[in-house]
């Protein structure tokens, strides 16, 4: 059986109503950017904590939306 992970995702939109992806070193694949909950996150402070990490960005947590809870299978 797969191993379960949690992630948090963000869907960044500019006024054009563009939406900013980004491709992992070493990988094809475009994502939304975010990542993996640590142990004791939730998913707003995994999410502030991944766009900080990946893209220098800081968000207003206040600001941020939830969209819904997804699930899929990963990609090896």
């Amino acid at each position: 059986m797969p191993k379960t992970i949690h992630i948090a995702a963000a869907l960044l939109l500019d006024a054009e109503g563009r939406s900013l992806l980004v491709r992992k070193r070493g990988s094809a694949i475009f994502m939304q950017p975010g990542g993996k909950i640590d142990a004791g996150e939730t998913p707003l402070q995994a999410l502030v904590r991944e766009l900080e990490e990946e893209l220098c960005l800081r968000i207003d947590p206040a600001q941020a939306r939830p969209l819904g809870q997804f699930r899929g299978p990963g990609s090896q």
